[in-house]
């Protein structure tokens, strides 16, 4: 049956008048529609991917501030192996999609190719440049540093009171620890060498306190950059040296199949008084054990002094210039670029320093014995000077691992790495 509906003509205008009146304060707050206010509405969010190396956990506090603050927007965070994490970027941005905020792979290719949404104008004078560095291509900045990480040597100092160990300030004297350790039982230093990016710290933590960190070592890491120079020429004295880790048995061939995670298991059980790493692993050493005490020493060469610890900004973070939720994006970078949102970023990195002006960490207990290092300045990542040769590094890892196989000498190790560069150098042209 049809139903008819009969109005009067004054309601009719009534009506009219009414609808009118809603239509031109739609965007009134104190509107409503349907019997709903805003106050039960869902407010609507835009999704903001976030890609980086490091497992989910080195950004939780991070996260949540995110999901506080930002109502609007839902930070989706996608974690992908630092084994993978360049080539699987790469190759989605090459397709013109991959995250809206990128961590890290910003380097002189990556910016050439246009896949970095330039960052000065809105940020850099809120950084220091001691951050922004490297991440600055022909005055034009394309990530934002976030707390700088760094690796020393961790150590159980129960073990080094209980065998009456001094800590070492030479690489001799480290190894004089370790034949102690050794004697006893105890594995000097877990290390997990199935890793090419951990077996090249390792080289890089000798070759600074030997050579690089010296003024004339600093120039050639900056001419290597510029394609200028060549390891093999000057590094190779560095690397015949690290290979008394082989000769001492403080490193063995075994360990090449070893994970960074068997490695951290061997270090808090006590197996293995020793582990170069950094604050990243700091959570997990105290959920696998709670009681054990640690601290931390630089890394060592054989000239002594106050060490080297291997570092610089832990990530820069860049925007994707595809992306397509950009307005959304700049405002996680935004909170970022707080003092809130970098102690944020710190509380699950302790150990850092703020590349952010006028914000500054408080180092924990556990870097008493790396205080000298951070006064002297002694924090260097040489890689962050190469350039588009930084690819490189991998090479250098996985040449020490044929190092350690027995496979390559140290010369032909630097050579490989040379050749690598060289060829990276001239793609970018």
């Amino acid at each position: 049956m049809k139903r008819t509906w009969l109005v009067s003509a004054t309601a009719m205008l009534t009506l009219s008048i009414l609808f009118t009146g809603c239509s031109k304060n739609s965007t009134d707050n104190s509107s409503t529609v349907g019997n709903v206010t805003p106050k039960d509405a869902t407010v609507k969010k835009v999704k903001v991917r976030l890609s980086y190396w490091n497992k989910e956990d080195s950004v939780k506090t991070l996260l949540q501030l995110f999901k506080d603050k930002l109502p609007d927007v839902d930070v989706e965070y996608q974690f992908i192996d630092n084994k993978t994490y360049p080539d699987v970027i790469k190759t989605q941005l090459a397709a013109g999609e991959g995250p809206d905020i990128i961590g890290g792979i910003i380097d002189a290719n990556t910016v050439k190719a246009g896949y970095f949404e330039d960052l000065t104008e809105r940020y850099a004078s809120k950084y220091y440049e001691t951050g922004t560095s490297t991440v600055t291509f022909d005055n034009k900045l394309y990530g934002l540093p976030q707390a700088s990480w760094f690796n020393g040597v961790y150590y159980n100092v129960d073990l080094f009171t209980k065998y009456n160990l001094k800590i070492p300030k030479t690489l001799d004297e480290y190894f004089q620890v370790a034949d102690v350790l050794k004697k006893n039982g105890i594995k000097p230093q877990a290390i997990g060498l199935k890793n090419p990016n951990v077996a090249g710290q390792s080289f890089l933590g000798l070759a600074l306190n030997d050579y690089i960190g010296t003024t004339e070592g600093k120039k050639w890491n900056e001419d290597f950059g510029k394609g200028t120079a060549k390891m093999a020429d000057v590094l190779e004295p560095a690397l015949t040296t690290w290979t008394e880790y082989l000769k001492h048995g403080v490193f063995t061939k075994d360990m090449l199949g070893l994970e960074e995670e068997q490695a951290i298991d061997e270090f808090t059980s006590g197996k293995a008084a020793m582990f170069q790493a950094g604050p990243w692993y700091m959570d997990t050493f105290k959920q696998k054990a709670p009681n054990m005490k640690i601290d931390m020493f630089p890394n060592l060469g054989t000239k002594g002094g106050l060490g080297w610890m291997v570092g610089g900004p832990g990530v820069s973070f860049g925007l994707n210039a595809k992306s397509e939720v950009k307005d959304a994006a700049y405002k996680v970078l935004d909170l970022l670029s707080t003092p809130e949102g970098q102690n944020a970023y710190w509380e699950d990195n302790k150990g850092g320093s703020s590349f952010l002006k006028g914000v500054t960490f408080e180092m924990p207990a556990e870097y008493n014995s790396a205080q000298e290092a951070f006064k002297a300045g002694n924090v260097m990542y040489p890689v962050n000077n190469w350039g588009v040769a930084g690819a490189a590094f991998t090479d250098l890892g996985k040449g020490i691992q044929e190092l350690i196989a027995g496979i390559k000498t140290p010369h032909q190790v630097l050579e490989t790495v040379d050749k690598k560069a060289a060829e990276l150098q001239e793609k970018s042209k």
